[in-house]
């Protein structure tokens, strides 16, 4: 599965010009990844190289020197996200030309982290993590046309349902993962 995802950029041109292997693709090998360890209790071998002309990828979320998604806050600190990061995810489809791209990955960059723009042809997809969701959005407009916007903050705790009159039970740690033709 390693091998051939590092052959995408090779059958897709947009993937070998943004420097980034298939995402459907990655998301299959981290769920082997994921089952490998589940079954197993160690994780698989050293994937392969990275191909020329690929960029590294961020850790996935199963694997141990990646890190922890931010826990819900407190009542104490309700409201507030992650001390130690920024407090807006800001997504968004966008039109622009290749060059309009280049200089929002830029001005992305000073702004926040986990910055990831994929995408070609036109139509990028924008992801960045920020303090000022605004400058994520208006760097965006001035590079083209934004569409689709989505803005989440990190310490948005989940609002209480009515519906319930007792604390949720703790549940154990667990994950399904379904695999299906189609």
């Amino acid at each position: 599965a390693l091998a051939a995802l590092g052959e995408t950029p090779r059958h897709l041109a947009v993937l070998a010009r943004a420097g980034v292997v298939d995402a459907g693709g990655r998301g299959f090998v981290t769920v082997l990844h994921t089952l490998v360890e589940a079954l197993t209790g160690e994780p698989p071998a050293r994937p392969a190289p990275r191909p020329a002309g690929v960029l590294p990828t961020a850790p996935c979320a199963s694997q141990p020197s990646a890190p922890s998604a931010p826990s819900a806050p407190s009542a104490e600190g309700a409201g507030e996200g992650d001390p130690g990061g920024p407090a807006y995810e800001v997504i968004y489809l966008l039109d622009a030309d290749d060059a309009a791209v280049a200089r929002l990955r830029r001005r992305l960059d000073a702004l926040g982290d986990s910055l990831v723009v994929v995408g070609g042809d036109g139509l990028w997809n924008v992801h960045v993590h920020v303090d000022d969701a605004g400058a994520a959005v208006e760097a965006g407009i001035e590079a083209g046309r934004p569409h689709r916007v989505r803005i989440t903050h990190f310490g948005a705790a989940p609002a209480p349902r009515p519906d319930t009159a007792q604390p949720p039970r703790e549940r154990a740690p667990r994950a399904v993962v379904a695999v299906v033709p189609g």
